[in-house]
C-alpha cells in the first residue's frame, strides 16, 4: 500500500477517534484536552521516527488527531461559558500538560 493510502487511512482513523473523544467526555475541551496530550505523548515516542513512518504516523496519525484549531475554539467557548480564568486554566493545562507527556514519551522511547 502506498504512503499516501496509508496517511489517508491513519488521519482518518485518527479523526474519527478525536471525535469520539469529544464526545464521550462532557464539555468538548476535555476531550480535546485529552487527545491533544496524549497525542503530545505519542509523539514524543515516535521522535525516532524517520522516512514514510513519520509522514504517516506522527504527520497523518498525531497531527489528525490534535489539532490546534479545536484547541483554540474550546479555548474561546471556555472563555464564553465560565470566563477568562477558566479558558486560562485550560490553556495552561494543554500546553504543561502536552510538554511533559512529550517529554515523558521521549524518555520513554
Amino acid at each position: 500500500m502506498s504512503t499516501v493510502v496509508l496517511f489517508a487511512l491513519v488521519a482518518a482513523a485518527a479523526t474519527a477517534l478525536r471525535v469520539v473523544a469529544v464526545h464521550v467526555w462532557p464539555g468538548a475541551e476535555r476531550g480535546t484536552l485529552l487527545v491533544n496530550v496524549a497525542g503530545s505523548f505519542a509523539l514524543g515516542l515516535m521522535a525516532g521516527l524517520t522516512g514514510p513512518a513519520m509522514t504517516i504516523v506522527a504527520t497523518g496519525g498525531l497531527g489528525a488527531l490534535t489539532t490546534f484549531s479545536a484547541f483554540v475554539a474550546d479555548t474561546s467557548a471556555v472563555a464564553d461559558d465560565r470566563g477568562i480564568r477558566s479558558s486560562a486554566v485550560y490553556v495552561s493545562l494543554t500546553l504543561v500538560g502536552g510538554t511533559l507527556a512529550a517529554l515523558a514519551g521521549i524518555t520513554l522511547a
